[in-house]
């Protein structure tokens, strides 16, 4: 999944503030503790009384909040663990940026996510489930899904703990779980939302070119990019060696 935040127990790896709590309604009491960012951030937290719409979208009209904590690590997504009056576990709330933040190259990221999930059915006893997802845009102005909290602790704040010795059964169980992502087979080539490529070169290309016009809307120079694409274009024919679609995961590290 084409995202780089984690979804599960142990991802409260950045700085949260402290907060004391914040009013929803007479007699009710939010712990809300959104991470403070620039207000010129990629990265915007929605407000408590969002994330209680949202819930009471979700589990009825009478859910109440006790608890949303941001979580830190991703960059993409804004990720909160929220405890829910009345369920044993908390659920996690992902917020996507708004449309107006989003580049071409990472445009309705979550939405493509989504519509993975019925690929991935070899890993997912890994995975967490989805309660609910909407992209209507009726409750805030940006897509947000809801899913199981997964118990655990993030590679990143954890490995180090453990003996070297022990890392390359780690990095196997890895390798493992990317292989058997990587033999599932697609429909076309291209993000599995769209836009869809007869072929592999076609679909780097295009990449690619996203990537450059990404670069080139906030004002730096996308014209490295443009000449590895012009390249990609040029020697299509190796890269058309590659004549089946597969689930890829292209960000593999620790995090993810």
């Amino acid at each position: 999944m084409n995202d780089d935040t984690a979804v599960g127990g142990g991802t409260d790896a950045g700085p949260a503030e402290p907060a004391t709590g914040t009013p929803l309604e007479q007699g009710s009491r939010m712990d809300f503790r959104p991470i403070e960012r620039a207000s010129q951030a990629f990265q915007q937290s929605v407000g408590a009384e969002e994330i209680q719409t949202i819930c009471r979208r979700v589990f009825g009209t009478d859910a109440q909040v006790v608890s949303a904590v941001e979580l830190g690590a991703g960059m993409y997504n804004n990720v909160y663990r929220v405890t829910v009056a009345g369920h044993e576990r908390p659920v996690i709330l992902r917020v996507a940026p708004e449309p107006a933040r989003q580049f071409r190259s990472e445009w309705q990221l979550m939405r493509a996510e989504y519509a993975s999930v019925p690929y991935l059915a070899v890993i997912a006893r890994l995975m967490p489930q989805v309660v609910a997802a909407d992209w209507s845009h009726e409750v805030i102005g940006r897509d947000w899904m809801i899913q199981t909290f997964l118990d655990g602790v993030p590679a990143p704040d954890h490995l180090g703990t453990y003996p070297r010795s022990v890392w390359p059964t780690f990095f196997r169980q890895m390798g493992q779980i990317a292989s058997d992502v990587h033999a599932v087979r697609g429909p076309h080539f291209g993000s599995i939302v769209g836009p869809a490529y007869a072929t592999w070169s076609e679909a780097v290309t295009a990449s690619l070119e996203e990537i450059a016009a990404d670069v080139d809307s906030v004002g730096l120079d996308g014209a490295d990019l443009r000449k590895v694409a012009d390249l990609a274009g040029h020697e299509h024919a190796v890269l058309d060696m590659i004549t089946e679609p597969r689930m890829l995961s292209g960000d593999l590290w620790t995090v993810h």
